[in-house]
This record gives structure tokens, sequence and C-alpha cells, in this order.
């Protein structure tokens, strides 16, 4: 049986469910910056993507991150909540060597960014 008021819930939470997707898409993922001797390092949560569907590149003192992929629907989805596509500009808090050797790594779902700082250089305490 037909129910205006059924159709129209459905239709109000399908939309929240979309735009809260979006949302997360704008946030995730979920990123640690740290400094270890004269790097940068910068560690992203991006679990269930591929190395393949990840782009990342250095826009003079900013870090992209962009990444997406084609989830396979099998049978009804009720919910949803992972983003298919990731775009994330990171900030980075010293000045980077445009020319310097930038190491990515991919594993377990963790992308891991070094990057040398600039200027930077450890101190020795004696």
């Amino acid at each position: 049986m037909y129910s205006p008021l059924k159709f129209y819930a459905q239709e109000m939470l399908k939309n929240i469910g979309d735009r809260g997707k979006e949302i997360l898409s704008f946030i995730y993922p979920p990123i640690t910056m740290y400094e270890s001797g004269t790097d940068i390092i910068i560690e992203a949560d991006m679990p269930g993507f591929e190395k393949k569907e990840i782009d990342v590149r250095l826009d003079n003192n900013a870090v992209l991150i962009n990444a997406s992929r084609k989830k396979e629907e099998a049978g009804t989805t009720f919910i949803d909540q992972r983003p298919e596509k990731i775009s994330k500009r990171i900030r980075l808090p010293y000045d980077v060597d445009q020319g310097a050797e930038i190491t990515a790594k991919y594993q377990n779902g963790v992308l891991t960014l070094t990057i040398p700082a600039k200027g930077l250089r450890a101190v020795k305490v004696e």
C-alpha cells in the first residue's frame, strides 16, 4: 500500500545519507602529521583503497591527496558511509624544497608520506 508520508520519510533519510557522505569525504581521511628529524611525516588512514587509486601531489606548501574507488553493489545496501572519492588538502607547517625526494608508502590501509622540510635541521644537544 502506498503511503505518501512513508515515501517522503524514506526520501528524506536517503538525502541525509547522501549529504553525510559528502561531508565525510571532505574531512576524510583522518591524518596525523608530525616532525621526525628533518622530515615531515603524514599518515592518512585510507582503508579500502588500492595503491593505483591514490594520487598524491605537492603544491607549494600543501599536499593534495586524491583517491577514488568503484564499489560493486551486491544486493541491497542499507547503510553506506564509506566515501567513494577523497580530496584532501593538507597545509604543511614548514617550507618544502620543491625538488626534494618525497616518499609515499601505502600499507595496511595507511598512506605514509615522508617530506623533507626546507631549512629544518636537527641540532645535537650535548
